[in-house]
C-alpha cells in the first residue's frame, strides 16, 4: 500500500488491518465509495491517516453530510485531511466551520482555505486567528 515501514503510519496501518475483518473493512469501503470516492482515493487517504477504516457509518456519513452540503466543500477537498472522520463533529468540526463560513460570507477570510488550516490547529491557535482577529469586523 506505499507504507515506509519505518514510520509510525504503517504500525498504524498494520494495527488497524490487523485488528479489523475484511467484512469489516470492505463495509468502509463502501461508504467512502457511496461518498463519492475510488478506491484508489481511499487507499491514499488510509494511507494519510490509517485509523480512517475505524471510523463509524454514522461518523462519516455525518461529516460528509455537514460538510458537503452545509459548508460546501468538495469531496476532494475532505480527502486531502480525511482525518475530519476521527474529530469530534459537535465539538470540533461544526462550531470551527461555522465561524469560518460566517467569516467567508463577510469576505473576511480566504475562500479556498483548507480544512486542516481550520481543524489541526489548536484551539488557542483557532481562537487567535480566527476569533479575536475578527472581532472588532463582526462582533
Amino acid at each position: 500500500m506505499g507504507f515506509d515501514p519505518l514510520r509510525c503510519s504503517f504500525v498504524k496501518a498494520v494495527q488497524v488491518i490487523y485488528e479489523g475483518t475484511e467484512s469489516a473493512w470492505e463495509h468502509r469501503m463502501e461508504v467512502y465509495r457511496r461518498c463519492g470516492w475510488t478506491d484508489y482515493e481511499i487507499v491514499l487517504m488510509f494511507r494519510q491517516g490509517p485509523y480512517i477504516m475505524k471510523s463509524s457509518e454514522k461518523n462519516i456519513m455525518s461529516g460528509m453530510d455537514f460538510l458537503v452540503n452545509r459548508m460546501g466543500w468538495q469531496p476532494a477537498a475532505i480527502a486531502r485531511f480525511p482525518i475530519v472522520f476521527l474529530l469530534n463533529l459537535e465539538k470540533r468540526t461544526i462550531p470551527r466551520c461555522s465561524v469560518v463560513k460566517v467569516l467567508r460570507m463577510k469576505g473576511l477570510v480566504e475562500k479556498d482555505l483548507s480544512l486542516s488550516a481550520i481543524l489541526a490547529c489548536t484551539a488557542r491557535v483557532f481562537f487567535d486567528k480566527f476569533v479575536v482577529k475578527y472581532q472588532e469586523d463582526i462582533p
